[in-house]
């Protein structure tokens, strides 16, 4: 079945063709891009063609979110969520939600940030929870408040060492505080990932919430913390049952020495399930004040090398493992948010590069770059690296003041010096790191920065479609709207270039197109599979397709 679709706008994001009437659609892949008489003139007469009229919904490509972590999105929005309370408030509505929970049960929720709650206390939960270990993550992912019970679950103690990258909390005696940074938060992490792929019937419940959430905001495509082989599995399985909405680039967690090779033995595709590439950690968070800067940090209460955050490794680890995966050819990722991060990951390519020029066509990425010392930006590009940001980390100025001062905070998530140095830029969520998600949303804070570093729409809309396509070297498949490129499409209810800047979270998302396959509709809700674009009478007229529902793609920041 062919479908042309029209609309008072299409913005194909294509520097030889920006705009266009009307759009053919054949077998997932768009065959035509012009003026609604020339499809006509093309394609009118063909039996098979169906028509669908968007009227005056702006049509744009699919958005790519470049980082984010679909199974345990799915398994975050599934838990209590705590952002935004102070230490009683948490209780008092843990408490409620978990009133049911089986005793001894390991007990986690996520979102609590210091600027609500700054004095996160062990004896408050274990007054609470007397019978339950209870793991609180916060915000950033990087930080975690347990009671005695979770302590003992994951053998902490006071002989307990700091583990390499990561802090536990102490009081004077040694004795832990219930507070863990960075990689002393990773065994939670691991344990309640394990619980998320512990069945494929646990991960599909998770991978569908993921894929709901996806089609809702417009996201088409998305590259995924993936880091264990069974994840790749169980993808493939959804894709085999066609009900995979969205494509996921898979990514291999590159702390641990067995996983990139264990992957290499799993199938992926061309199109659906791909490798991606490997992902390293390198420091922590601002929220943490672990982000690992060149500078201290304004921060009286910190002390020696704590004041510079957390690199979480030694320069020499970081440098050997660069050179072995970029030797065998290895896109890798790092994240780096602190400037002291990203000049060191710098630093480990640039070695790497010396030795082998090939180092400059891998497309290096650099995660998160929140914060790039000015001197940096230079060498990003002569070594062709990537910066892969998530502007949704941007949603609290106010807390980056404090955290960085007002120097650094003028120059954090650095858009306009990284295009103007000609750093290619890439846009995406984090998701659940960040609790927002929707790229009209983080194309307004992208947009609407106060100081130096705001960039226009448009220079938005690039890095979340054609910037997050070349991210993973995917520029030739989608990202814009042309001929020979996949039908991933998103129709808006207005044009994010046109709209006063503060309104682009406004917009509402009309419907989602995966390879020609519509699969979120305004008035319908989510499609599981997908269904034809068109919907016809039994005439055979086209019904125009404008829904307005409940369920709408803008988002609002929840923290």
């Amino acid at each position: 079945m062919m479908e042309l679709i029209h609309a008072q706008k299409i913005i194909t994001m294509n520097p030889d063709r920006p705009s266009a009437e009307s759009l053919v659609v054949d077998g997932g892949r768009i065959v035509f891009v012009g003026s609604i008489s020339e499809a006509d003139e093309r394609y009118g007469r063909r039996a098979d063609l169906h028509r669908t009229d968007l009227g005056a919904a702006v049509v744009i490509p699919g958005f790519n979110d470049n980082h984010l972590h679909a199974l345990s999105m799915g398994q975050f929005f599934a838990s209590p969520r705590i952002a935004g309370m102070d230490g009683p408030a948490i209780v008092s509505f843990l408490r409620d939600a978990w009133k049911n929970e089986a005793a001894g049960e390991l007990l986690v929720a996520r979102g609590w940030d210091y600027p609500e709650c700054p004095n996160p206390q062990k004896v408050l939960l274990d007054t609470a929870f007397p019978e339950n270990p209870v793991a609180l993550i916060q915000y950033s992912g990087h930080g975690a408040w347990l009671n005695s019970r979770a302590l003992a679950l994951f053998r902490i103690t006071t002989s307990t060492p700091d583990p390499e990258g990561g802090r536990i909390g102490r009081e004077a005696d040694g004795r832990p505080t219930g507070l863990l940074t960075d990689d002393a938060v990773r065994p939670i992490h691991h344990r309640r990932f394990r619980q998320a792929l512990s069945s494929y019937e646990s991960a599909a419940g998770h991978l569908s919430e993921a894929l709901r959430r996806f089609a809702e905001v417009g996201i088409t495509s998305a590259q995924d913390n993936t880091w264990l082989p069974r994840a790749v599995g169980y993808y493939r399985k959804f894709r085999k049952e066609h009900l995979l909405t969205c494509r996921l680039s898979c990514w291999s967690y590159g702390e641990a020495w067995y996983s990139d090779p264990l992957f290499s033995l799993r199938r992926f595709d061309s199109e659906w399930v791909t490798r991606g590439p490997v992902k390293l950690f390198l420091d922590g968070a601002f929220s943490t004040r672990t982000a690992w800067l060149v500078d201290p940090y304004p921060a009286p209460g910190l002390s020696g090398a704590e004041r510079r955050g957390t690199a979480t490794h030694t320069q020499e680890w970081v440098n050997a493992v660069v050179a072995r995966h970029s030797g065998r050819g290895r896109q890798i990722a790092a994240h780096a948010i602190g400037d002291g991060a990203a000049r060191s990951f710098t630093d480990a390519v640039e070695a790497a590069a010396a030795r082998n020029a090939r180092v400059r066509n891998l497309r290096i990425r650099i995660e998160h770059g929140q914060l790039v010392h000015p001197g940096e930006i230079e060498r990003l590009a002569d070594l062709g690296m990537l910066v892969a940001a998530q502007p949704h980390a941007a949603v609290n100025p106010e807390k980056d003041l404090a955290i960085l001062g007002e120097e650094r905070f003028l120059r954090a998530y650095p858009y306009r010096s990284l295009l103007d140095a000609g750093v290619p830029v890439s846009f995406g969520s984090d998701v659940p790191g960040e609790e927002t998600y929707s790229p009209l949303y983080g194309m307004q804070l992208a947009v609407n920065r106060d100081g130096p570093e705001a960039i226009s729409a448009e220079e938005a809309l690039h890095a979340y479609t054609t910037g997050s396509a070349y991210a993973q070297f995917a520029e030739n498949e989608k990202g814009m709207l042309a001929e020979g490129m996949a039908a991933d499409i998103a129709v808006l209810d207005n044009d994010p270039l046109c709209v006063a800047p503060k309104e682009i979270s406004e917009i509402t998302i009309l419907k989602t197109i995966v390879n020609g396959r519509l699969v979120y509709d305004a008035a319908r809700g989510y499609i599981p599979g997908g269904s034809a674009i068109s919907e016809s009478t039994p005439d055979g007229r086209s019904i125009p397709m404008l829904g307005g529902g409940a369920n709408s793609g803008s988002q609002k920041p929840t923290a």
